[in-house]
């Protein structure tokens, strides 16, 4: 007799995607259809015009690279408009477009699909495989996102979710599912670090834990840091290389490419257990007829030279995060590493000179989300050994003004739910019906550098009425303005980018491209070449 349906834990990554459940108290990750516990993140369209996922999908990416979708947690929720996607756009070997509603979005086929209907289809296949092996259906889950996404981004994936089927009880930071994985029912009372440094993302999270009230003092990240910036030094390495053996560039082919980005990050995992490794791939492109094989040797000590100064970036980080908060190294109990890339020994060895402490041992870096989320899940659903969680605010949000200059509501760190208020200013212009308020999101003093969230439209007579911002217990923000002495909820429009942002990105992109064309002139054009065709930041 098949069990009652129950909620599971998902960890949406950008690189992989588990599912986790709790049985008999124990949280456990969920295996695939193929026996393995991850589920790689990539929707591709196969030869047959049918859209796969996971492996199978992931296959393709060496032979169908236009219409094979990878790294789609860097692009969800975000404007096709905004700075960040526009730099981007070239970086991938698929075509990412406007979608209906001013969203970046994909084309797969020649068809446009949201960034939400592409994790959509990645979540439903793990809805999949855990009915399947649960042997329960599966309608409710807790899903997690970096700490240092935006609302926009979380509003996206709890969108992704309800279109994969599923009810999203809850969305959870990971660093905070990662330390419920770690302290929950052990009785602790501790201030807890963890390092979150995955795929395509970094989060820096401290704690405090005290029995089972886990809550966030401090927190901050960086959603373009990740395992695919370490892949792509070996393969700016790798391709250099062979160029200088060959005078032959292999970016100009997008499969040879992809070997090479395949062979890269076999490469980079291979190093975290050996001293030296070598990347062999035969016929990897050919000269005047005759093929060509690619053969270069790799050291853990050359790749630590390649990477130090992404690694140096996140303890930039974690020191800049205590610093605001006005915590020190000495004060912190426990460091946890979470994340494929925390496996890397320069990592764990500069855990140690930087907190001196080792990293927590018995945590697994790519486990501990989903189980976090999975325990996260149980204790909603039974109401038993209930879990506290006092989350924060990972940037400030609030509204734009006139000069391109962004005005803080919510400031950083702040505990949610929380509510801050504002009076409505006047219309930009004098005697205008309407006044628009540009909502944006971010750490930067001017609005093009965050993100935008949407648009508050208001009649003139509004003028000087109190407005609310609320930021619930997942992060998200609803808007509420007085009305007759009431509050009454007013939705945000997000459909046309706001002209002073449009203008802010032009002249940006416009720094960004002559910023390229010099670069381009110093090194040869070859590094900006390489960077253009490979998915990463």
């Amino acid at each position: 007799m098949a069990e009652k349906g129950r909620i599971v834990g998902i960890d949406l990554g950008t690189t992989n995607t588990l599912v986790a459940s709790v049985r008999n108290r124990v949280p456990r990750i969920v295996p695939t259809d193929k026996g393995t516990l991850i589920l790689p993140s990539v929707v591709s369209l196969s030869p047959r015009g049918d859209l796969v996922v996971g492996g199978v999908a992931r296959d393709q990416m060496v032979t169908n690279p236009k219409n094979t979708v990878y790294g789609a947690k860097r692009l969800i929720g975000r404007k096709f408009d905004s700075k960040t996607v526009q730099a981007l756009r070239s970086y991938y070997t698929y075509e990412i477009v406007e979608g209906p509603e001013g969203d970046a979005a994909v084309s797969i086929g020649g068809r446009v699909y949201s960034l939400p209907e592409v994790s959509a289809m990645v979540l439903g296949q793990v809805k999949t495989i855990a009915e399947q092996f649960l042997q329960a259906p599966i309608t409710e889950a807790v899903i997690t996102v970096p700490a240092y996404y935006t609302d926009n981004q979380r509003q996206a994936v709890k969108q992704a979710g309800q279109l994969a089927g599923l009810t999203v009880k809850r969305i959870v930071n990971e660093p905070t599912a990662a330390a419920l994985a770690y302290g929950f029912n052990r009785g602790l009372d501790q201030r807890i670090l963890v390092y979150d440094l995955g795929g395509g993302t970094f989060d820096v999270s401290v704690l405090e834990v005290k029995d089972n009230v886990f809550e966030v003092v401090a927190t901050g990240g960086d959603t373009f840091l990740g395992g695919i910036d370490f892949d792509n030094r070996i393969i700016d390495f790798v391709v250099d290389a062979f160029h200088q053996e060959t005078k032959v560039d292999l970016t100009k082919s997008p499969i040879a490419m992809q070997r090479v980005k395949n062979a890269s990050e076999a490469a980079k995992i291979d190093l975290s257990l050996m001293q030296n490794v070598t990347i062999e791939l035969p016929y990897v492109e050919e000269k005047k007829g005759r093929p060509l094989d690619l053969k270069v040797p790799l050291s853990r000590e050359q790749l630590n030279s390649l990477t130090r100064d992404l690694v140096d970036r996140t303890f930039q980080i974690c020191d800049d995060v205590l610093t605001e908060k006005g915590i020190t190294r000495s004060s912190i109990d426990e460091v946890i590493l979470v994340g494929g890339q925390s496996r890397m020994p320069l990592v764990q060895q500069r855990i140690q000179e930087h907190f001196g402490k080792p990293a927590r041992k018995g945590v697994h870096p790519d486990e501990c989300v989903a189980l976090g989320a999975a325990l996260l899940g149980e204790s909603l659903d039974t109401a038993t050994d209930a879990v506290t969680l006092l989350d924060a605010v990972s940037m400030p949000i609030g509204y734009g003004l006139a000069t391109g200059r962004f005005r803080k509501i919510i400031d950083k760190n702040h505990r949610v739910p929380t509510q801050k208020s504002f009076r409505v200013p006047p219309p930009t212009k004098p005697g205008a019906p309407f006044i628009e308020i540009d909502i944006f999101q971010g750490d930067s003093e001017f609005i093009v550098d965050n993100e935008y969230l949407g648009t508050v439209k208001l009649p003139a007579a509004a003028t000087g009425k109190r407005i609310d911002f609320r930021v619930d217990d997942e992060c998200l923000l609803h808007v509420f303005l007085e009305d007759a002495g009431e509050p009454r909820e007013v939705k945000l429009a997000t459909r046309d980018t706001p002209e002073v942002l449009k203008k802010a990105i032009a002249e940006a992109m416009t720094k960004r491209s002559q910023q390229e064309e010099r670069e381009a002139a110093e090194k040869g054009g070859l590094f900006s070449s390489i960077k253009r065709l490979l998915g990463g930041g």
